[in-house]
């Protein structure tokens, strides 16, 4: 049989978690992938790709306060964050998952992979390794800053939109991807009310964070990773330029990286390569052709 695409909906803890699953429904023995995508996109950010990662029961979701999934009234620390993936691995019955975070889902990915290891078999890391750091030194300036953004939170009401097309174009301004991709995001991160559109995410993922860790701290959560891991870098996209890179890189032990040609939504924009290297590297059919 030939694997079928699902809407999904998880209830953990009273909050409602959506979206997309691809499997074999009569297979049990499909390995599992548990997909995460970045800061202000949702589950739709993997579907250009999921067709080529036929070999999993996939679960591409929209992390808390994104796509269709509730807010969190507590926030959206990365240890939070941790504990709503651990989660949702347990909700689909999942003793193990390959684990796949693109962006603000690749910072999340490590820290999880750390504080329950048994949970992750490999992780896949696109345009992204570790959270942003930041010198001790700015933590005051920091709390004063998120301090004053959670006081004054109409700076942070979504914009409207007269229409869908207006939105995307908006998503282009900001961000170096294909036209169809940002359509994709779009579609999912969209609400309609009184014939204006405005966006679903909690706008409290645009306030500034309270924290950053020292980039000690991230590199002791790389070094402290015990799984086998990939990173797939775009060559135009945020990694390649970013000086801690290489360091970065350098804690994991057990690692191996690409680069590829294409922007920060590589894995949208252009999947049959991005897949291709994901069905290698967990060695998984079919790859790119086959």
């Amino acid at each position: 049989m030939r694997p079928q695409l699902e809407s999904i909906s998880l209830e953990l803890d009273g909050h409602l978690i959506s979206g997309i699953r691809q499997r074999v429904a009569t297979n049990s023995n499909q390995p599992a992938m548990l997909c995460v995508h970045g800061w202000l996109d949702n589950a739709n950010s993997f579907v250009p790709m999921i067709p080529y990662l036929p070999a999993f029961d996939l679960v591409a979701i929209d992390l808390p306060g994104h796509g269709y999934s509730d807010a969190l009234v507590q926030g959206y620390s990365f240890h939070e964050l941790c504990y709503v993936l651990t989660r949702v691995i347990q909700a689909l019955n999942w003793s193990q998952c390959h684990l796949v975070g693109h962006s603000l889902g690749g910072c999340i990915a490590p820290m999880l992979t750390v504080a329950n290891p048994s949970a992750i078999e490999s992780l896949t890391l696109i345009e992204a390794i570790g959270p942003m750091s930041e010198p001790a030194h700015k933590l005051p300036a920091r709390m004063t800053k998120a301090l004053h953004d959670r006081l004054n939170p109409v700076r942070y009401s979504s914009r409207k939109f007269t229409s869908k097309q207006a939105a995307v174009d908006a998503r282009l301004k900001a961000a170096t991807m294909a036209p169809a991709s940002a359509k994709l995001i779009i579609d999912r991160q969209l609400m309609e009310i009184d014939n204006e559109y405005q966006w679903r995410f909690d706008p409290r993922w645009r306030m500034a964070s309270a924290q950053y860790q020292t980039e000690e701290q991230v590199e002791q959560v790389l070094k402290a990773v015990n799984c086998k891991t990939m990173t797939v870098i775009a060559d135009n996209g945020f990694l390649a330029s970013r000086p801690e890179t290489t360091s970065r890189l350098a804690c994991l032990q057990q690692h191996e990286s690409t680069t590829l040609p294409g922007h920060h939504h590589v894995h949208m924009d252009t999947p049959e390569p991005v897949a291709m290297l994901i069905n290698r590297f967990l060695n998984a059919t079919p790859d790119l052709g086959g």
